[in-house]
């Protein structure tokens, strides 16, 4: 995997940032923390969230909306996804995040299937 070294955070990820991209920022990290103990790996250009490993990301803060990805170990098939990668056996899910609506208990289960089937590892066991 690609990376950059060096000293990040999330506030400098946030540096310049729109009231609204940080709120909807704080509505991602919120689904984030309902899901279990997480770690933050901020980077130069995403913040990642861990549990054992990275699950998922917020990968772009706009104006008015937010690009994030969370990983699985099978594919969701929804109008709601911008594009479903395949890396292997895993499959990246990539959202854009406009207003509160967005944040709903589907987005919610996703978040908490991946934090436990991939953040967790879960799926290594099947």
């Amino acid at each position: 995997m690609s990376h950059a070294c060096g000293e990040y955070s999330i506030d400098t990820f946030l540096e310049g940032k729109t009231e609204i991209g940080r709120q909807l920022f704080e509505q991602f990290v919120a689904l984030i923390a309902r899901c279990g103990p997480y770690d933050v790996a901020p980077a130069k250009t995403r913040v990642a969230f861990m549990a054992a490993v990275r699950f998922a990301s917020v990968n772009r803060v706009s104006r008015d909306a937010i690009d994030v990805h969370f990983v699985l170990p099978q594919p969701i098939e929804s109008p709601r996804m911008r594009r479903v990668e395949q890396l292997g056996r895993l499959y990246v899910h990539h959202l854009r995040l406009r207003d509160r609506r967005d944040f709903d208990p589907e987005l919610a289960s996703w978040l908490r299937q991946s934090y436990r089937d991939y953040g967790q590892r879960g799926w290594l066991g099947r």
